[in-house]
């Protein structure tokens, strides 16, 4: 989705055009100027400026147009929808730069801030925010491309975003794994993007909404938590807990409950914390462990030293759950330990986008 950003101003006007036409970011045919020449802008910008003697205050404004990695997009496309929008500022000098050094492609748009046609300034209010980004939308959607939802706020959740939720929830009760359940989505009109090498699972609703778990306020359905849900047989271990709490005339439990006892459970087991389980004994077989999950119970580690039965058949069982545990063990010290790698492929060239400046203005 292509999203749009107002960066705040820190520098001055010439050091912002060096930066944005800087030819290790982009190429001649990548920089226009919209109601000026763009080799000429700062002279241009400062005599707009004299001319209606508002040389003071601010000098410029700097908005940033990114768009999805996932879109079908060159640079060139890129850049002539960048031009398009600039033209959005009527009566406003702009210089539009696509640059093409990171993986996910976007324009910088530097814009004067005092109108060549009236000598008034620019005022940016959360009105004119508001139609800059649909305005970028639109464009979006005459080359085909995603559109970016509305400033996520946990506590107006739009309606598109509860369905999906509950969906989501919805297949997980139904799907034992990671595959089945993302074809089970898919076959209610979803795109679901949970591919090895990124953080978060991206959704795309039957709209063609893009949506990250991280924006869906609900922690449950994260990428970590999903992703022990299914290793550690969440599904099954939610029948059995239903099967129980029918008995018992008990409440239902939830795909929440579970999502939390899991991890709860993992957590524990990670950290070694003795004070959070209950441990009847020291080893249990495989449908031991499994029945004390199921009457809640938290264990402190997992041996098996006792088959059921003595069958290939359950060997293997034990041996592919223990190796589901140690992957886990693994991925999760990832996780915490070295994070910034793991967000690598997807997020470092969102830097700009998200600070407002690219690490080389850092230097």
């Amino acid at each position: 989705m292509a999203s749009v950003k107002f960066v705040p101003v820190s520098r001055g006007l010439k050091v912002i055009l060096d930066y944005v036409t800087n030819r290790e970011k982009t190429v001649d045919r990548l920089i226009t100027g919209v109601n000026c020449v763009a080799s000429s802008a700062l002279d241009e910008f400062e005599a707009v400026k004299k001319q209606f003697h508002k040389t003071d205050g601010r000098a410029y404004y700097h908005i940033i147009q990114a768009f999805s990695p996932d879109d079908p997009l060159d640079f060139d496309t890129a850049h002539e929808i960048g031009i398009k929008f600039a033209e959005h500022f009527s009566g406003f000098q702009c210089v539009v730069v696509t640059h093409m050094n990171t993986a996910h492609i976007h324009n910088h748009i530097v814009m004067n801030s005092v109108s060549y046609e009236t000598g008034r300034k620019f005022h940016q209010t959360a009105r004119e925010m508001a139609q800059v980004k649909e305005f970028s939308n639109e464009l979006c959607r005459r080359y085909g491309l995603s559109v970016t939802e509305a400033k996520a706020d946990p506590f107006r959740v739009p309606k598109w975003k509860k369905k999906l939720v509950a969906d989501i929830k919805r297949a997980m009760e139904r799907t034992r794994n990671r595959d089945e359940f993302v074809t089970l989505m898919e076959s209610w009109g979803y795109g679901v993007k949970w591919e090895d090498g990124y953080k978060y699972i991206t959704y795309t609703t039957p709209d063609d909404i893009r949506c990250r778990d991280s924006k869906l306020f609900d922690g449950t359905l994260t990428r970590e938590n999903m992703e022990l849900y299914f290793e550690m047989g969440g599904c099954t271990y939610l029948e059995n807990r239903r099967e129980d709490a029918f008995r018992n005339r008990d409440a239902a439990p939830t795909v929440d409950d579970v999502v939390c006892g899991i991890a709860n459970a993992f957590d524990a087991l990670l950290s070694g914390d003795e004070t959070r389980f209950h441990m009847e004994t020291v080893y249990h077989s495989e449908a031991e462990m499994r029945k004390l999950l199921a009457l809640g119970h938290k264990l402190s580690r997992i041996q098996v030293a006792v088959q059921d039965d003595d069958s290939e058949e359950a060997k293997r069982r034990t041996e592919q759950n223990l190796r589901a545990i140690a992957e886990l063990t693994e991925q999760a010290a990832r996780w915490a330990s070295d994070e910034d790698d793991d967000e690598q492929q997807e997020d470092e060239e969102e830097f700009e986008q998200v600070h407002g400046f690219g690490m080389g203005m850092m230097m």
